[in-house]
């Protein structure tokens, strides 16, 4: 190698360490704000129930769509492609069990980009949890093992930047004070759910009190966390819905006619 191609090479190896090390995960990975004016972030979710309607399998293939659409495999291979696409997009993943599984059979490259963008904080992990769990007819070492399995696997597989520090129980049954109180106790800095009472959801909306600070213990100080309720469900407002439905169709049955 002469004299002016070690240069070169060095100097690429010191560029791509500067990006390396720039990248960050986390709160700080979010885009600045802009001083006087009302500063909206539009991040995408994942809700893919892990068995509803559909075997765990059917729903990652897009197996019998004419049930229930799902295939979550697409969804992920398509998330990914936009992501890259795009630095300033951003995705929410919540089911740890469909995200491994879809890991588990991705090339050494693919694992490698995907890793990158969890490193950036552009592909971030909300719950942590294999599933999420029921709140009204579980018990507490149920929830706790399905989380253990599923942050067990996202800190094996990206260490701390995969780290979920929100929880989301966007479609649970129901919220109980003993699952927020799970959260505090695992370190999350808050949670956001959907399905309340309908008496309840008004009277926070004229209140302006859509978002508390949730006492979780009687006995016990301190086990407070921020909590958040979804204005429309965990739907689009109907401006994003009307295109959602006019373009939704199972992906598996145009890769069938293929």
């Amino acid at each position: 190698m002469t004299y002016l191609g070690r240069i070169l090479f060095l100097s690429i190896l010191l560029v791509f360490f500067v990006k390396q090390s720039e990248a960050v995960c986390g709160y700080e990975s979010c885009p600045e704000t802009k001083a006087n004016m009302v500063n909206i972030h539009l991040v995408p979710h994942s809700h893919n129930d892990v068995g509803w309607l559909k075997t765990v399998d059917q729903s990652y293939y897009g197996y019998k769509n004419k049930i229930h659409h799902a295939g979550v495999q697409y969804i992920l291979d398509s998330v990914v492609s936009q992501l890259l696409q795009d630095p300033n997009r951003r995705f929410i993943q919540v089911e740890t069990a469909f995200f491994a599984k879809w890991w588990n059979v991705q090339s050494e490259t693919m694992k490698k980009v995907v890793t990158k963008l969890v490193n950036e904080g552009r592909f971030e992990f909300t719950g942590g949890a294999w599933s999420m769990n029921d709140e009204a007819d579980v018990n507490y070492q149920g929830v706790i093992d399905q989380f253990t399995v599923g942050l067990k696997f996202l800190n094996e597989t990206f260490g701390s930047c995969g780290r979920p520090r929100v929880g989301w129980q966007i479609d649970t049954f129901g919220h109980s004070r003993e699952q927020a109180a799970i959260f505090a106790h695992m370190g999350y800095d808050g949670q956001f759910f959907s399905r309340m009472d309908h008496n309840d959801k008004d009277t926070r909306m004229n209140d302006l009190t859509m978002e508390m600070i949730w006492d979780a213990s009687e006995s016990m100080s301190g086990v407070s966390l921020f909590s958040g309720m979804l204005y429309n469900f965990y739907s689009d407002t109907r401006a994003f819905a009307s295109t959602y439905f006019a373009l939704m169709s199972p992906l598996s049955m145009v890769t069938a006619k293929k």
